[in-house]
This record gives C-alpha cells, sequence and structure tokens, in this order.
C-alpha cells in the first residue's frame, strides 16, 4: 500500500546526492591524510590521492545507496526491513563489505598506493599497506553508517540529530505546525480482525503514509493507537503548503485501502529533553491539544481534514487546495471557541 510521489522522488534523489557528496568528501579527505602520513608531500601527488580517495568513496556510497534506498524495498529482501537489531546491522555490514571488497578490487587498491609513492623498495614496501589500511577504513566508517541509519529508524532522523546536537537540552519556545491523523473505522476493523490482525493493518497504514511524509519533510512525533502526529516547524512547514499537501497525499498512498481523517494547527510548543533512562524529546503546549479536538471534530462535522485559521494564515493560498469557512467552532474540552476551515483538493 505504497505510492512513490514526485515529492518522495526528489527527497530520495536529495538525500542520495547527500550521501555521495559526504562520501567523497570524506574519501577525498583520507586520501589527503594518507599522502600526508606516507607519501612525499608534493601538491599534485596529494591532490591526485584526494581523487582517487573520492572516486573510491563515491563507488562505495553508491553501491551501499543502491541497497539500502532501492533494492530493500524490493520482494525479495523486505524480511530484511522487520528483522531484529542484532539481525539487521551484521547481515548489511557484511553485505556493504562485500561492496567495499569489490570496489578496492575494481580499484587494484594500488592506485591511491601508486599516487603516494614511488621509486625505492622501502617505499613500494610502504605503499603496499595502503589497501589495508583503506579497507579497515571504509569498514569503521561503514559500521558506523549502518548503526547511525539503524538509530535513526528507531528514533527519527531528526530527533537523533537533535539529540546529538543538544539542541533541546534546554527547554525552547518554537511555533510548530502539528498534524493528527487518524485511521477511519479502525474500532470497528479491531473488532473484526482481532487485535493481531488490526495491529498488522495499522503497521501497513503507517508503512505507507511514511513515504509521503519523508517526501514533505514532516516528522512523525509520536503514533498513538490508530492515530499518527506528523510535525513541522513553521519556517519548513510554511513551505508549498507542506502539511496540506502531505495528509493529501498520505490518503493517495493508501490508494483507498484505508480512508483517513486530519487535523492541522499551527502554534507555539514549549520543546525539550526529558528523561534519564531514555532520552526523548517533547513538546508542550495548547497548539497539540487544539489540534487532537479537532480531528475529533471531524466526525461531528463531517469533513475529512480541518484546519484551524491559524494554519490557513500561515500557509496562505496554496494551490491546488480549496478550503470551507466552517466558521467559529466550540470544542469540547476547550473554553476558548477556535475558528476553522474545511480543505480538500480543488
Amino acid at each position: 500500500m505504497s505510492a512513490t510521489t514526485p515529492g518522495l522522488q526528489r527527497e530520495r534523489w536529495r538525500r542520495i546526492l547527500w550521501i555521495l557528496a559526504v562520501s567523497a568528501a570524506i574519501g577525498a579527505s583520507f586520501g589527503i591524510f594518507l599522502g600526508l602520513t606516507f607519501g612525499t608531500v608534493v601538491t599534485g601527488r596529494l591532490l591526485g590521492s584526494a581523487l582517487i580517495g573520492a572516486i573510491q568513496a563515491s563507488l562505495t556510497a553508491g553501491g551501499i545507496v543502491a541497497f539500502e534506498i532501492l533494492l530493500l524495498d524490493s520482494t525479495a529482501l523486505r524480511w530484511l526491513r522487520s528483522a531484529p537489531f542484532l539481525v539487521i546491522v551484521p547481515a548489511k555490514t557484511i553485505v556493504y563489505s562485500a561492496i567495499i571488497l569489490a570496489v578496492q578490487e575494481a580499484e587494484s587498491g594500488q592506485h591511491l598506493a601508486s599516487a603516494l609513492f614511488s621509486g625505492s623498495f622501502a617505499q613500494r614496501e610502504l605503499a603496499s599497506s595502503v589497501p589495508t589500511i583503506t579497507m579497515t577504513f571504509s569498514l569503521a566508517v561503514t559500521l558506523a553508517f549502518v548503526l547511525t541509519l539503524q538509530l535513526a529508524q528507531l528514533v527519527g532522523g531528526r530527533t537523533l540529530r537533535n539529540l546529538v546536537l543538544g539542541r533541546y537540552r534546554r527547554p525552547r519556545e518554537e511555533r510548530r505546525f502539528f498534524l493528527f491523523v487518524d485511521v477511519v473505522g479502525s474500532t470497528a476493523l479491531a473488532e473484526r480482525l482481532g487485535a493481531l490482525g488490526a495491529h498488522r493493518f495499522l503497521s501497513q497504514v503507517f508503512a505507507a503514509v511514511a513515504e509521503p511524509i519523508a517526501a514533505y519533510r514532516g516528522e512523525i512525533y509520536q503514533y498513538v493507537g490508530d492515530e499518527i502526529v506528523v510535525t513541522w516547524d513553521e519556517r519548513e512547514g510554511i513551505v508549498d503548503g507542506r502539511p496540506l499537501r502531505c495528509f493529501f497525499a498520505m490518503q493517495a498512498a493508501l490508494a483507498g485501502r484505508a480512508e483517513l481523517r486530519g487535523a492541522l494547527h499551527l502554534g507555539p510548543v514549549i520543546a525539550g529533553e526529558v528523561g534519564v533512562q531514555r532520552r526523548a524529546i517533547v513538546y508542550h503546549g495548547d497548539v497539540m491539544n487544539t489540534a487532537s479536538r479537532l480531528e475529533q471534530a471531524t466526525r461531528e462535522l463531517g469533513h475529512r481534514f480541518i484546519v484551524s485559521a491559524e494554519a490557513v494564515s500561515a500557509l496562505g493560498a496554496v494551490p491546488g487546495v480549496a478550503f470551507q469557512d466552517l466558521g467559529v467552532l466550540a470544542l469540547r474540552g476547550r473554553q476558548s471557541e477556535i475558528r476553522a476551515w474545511a480543505a480538500q483538493l480543488a
């Protein structure tokens, strides 16, 4: 139950190009390091070793990217995506090691050495150790890449980055969009399929909508039963109406196999790290409670997607999206009223 959207394709290519660029930079730096450590410091030779290091790293990264982003979606390898962490890491490390060896063999490992050394027997003996050093370095970088990627899938890429950088070690105020999305009829489905069947169904739904969420740069904040909460900071969310387009892309990704209800709101939250044994980044503020209440109101008002006036005002006119003014709504459990709009594809 997935669909590859143009936005998702752009996001994948952006990610691929970023990985290749970073890999090339690491490879070039490693080539220069070898030149400065073992070779004669000659500008032309250092540039040559940097170029060869960049090429080797790019070829290796290209093979890894092809496996990670393209081949893992194939039917034959889909089982690996749901394998335990202790299985995925060794399996991927073995595959990536084979890719490194293939690149090393293709490059013969000696091109980098020849760019660094020439002439004497002692220099040739020293040069013979370069392929081994290169292989060891490549394996270490690859293992770090695999672990980082798996951790990012466990906690979310942006969450992992923010935890590592300590962005929210001190609480800070942000203006954020929150998109609450609920699967229609999930309660009846659970009664019909049973708990295990309902879990499998929701797992498929969440897997399908993950792609459009990534395409529109959303951050999955949490899963709550049959509900998924997606967030954007205001600066990123206002670009081309991303939260709105994300919801409609999520619907399209399900291809009619499941129906969604959603609500979007924008407002200030306090973001910060909490926890000791398990660190997490959480958001506190009325904006999330209001978005949840708006999502509940879709059942009462008969609309599949409701957007608050604050979100509509920030997003402005979004081509291809039509709004219907719902007036001022009195939301359950909320003292103050809020103006809202129903959104649908034009």
